[in-house]
């Protein structure tokens, strides 16, 4: 038996139209119907584009603290590193490193210079 999940799912009068007309044809109950609906859009490889889109609109918020203790080590031992190979380090992207250059400029001395991250 697959591990299963509850939850509660508020449809409109329309929808539930819908989902009762379906009722004994797609599923016994109303929760099949349901459950059989989401399975069904899952699985469609129709869907599969925009599904990759809304993960990738998902912001995953990194762990500050980790990020800090990972610029302090990668420092002791480097004056510099390309700019790709610290953001894959640090496990981040561009976007978050412009968000926090300024905030790590002033707490690590950290400036960007054309393709480098350096220590000033």
């Amino acid at each position: 038996m697959t591990d299963t999940e509850r939850t509660t799912v508020t449809l409109s009068k329309i929808y539930m139209d819908m989902i009762n007309e379906l009722v004994g044809v797609f599923g016994r109950t109303q929760a099949a119907v349901i459950t059989n609906i989401v399975h069904h859009f899952f699985n469609n490889s129709n869907n599969f584009a925009l599904l990759r889109e809304l993960r990738s609109r998902k912001k995953i918020k990194p762990d500050n603290i980790l990020i800090e203790k990972k610029i302090v080590d990668l420092f002791k031992g480097a004056k510099s590193i390309q700019l790709n190979d610290f953001l894959e380090y640090l496990k981040i992207n561009k976007e978050y490193f412009f968000e926090m250059l300024r905030e790590w400029r002033d707490k690590f001395n950290l400036e960007l210079d054309y393709d480098k991250v350096k220590i000033i």
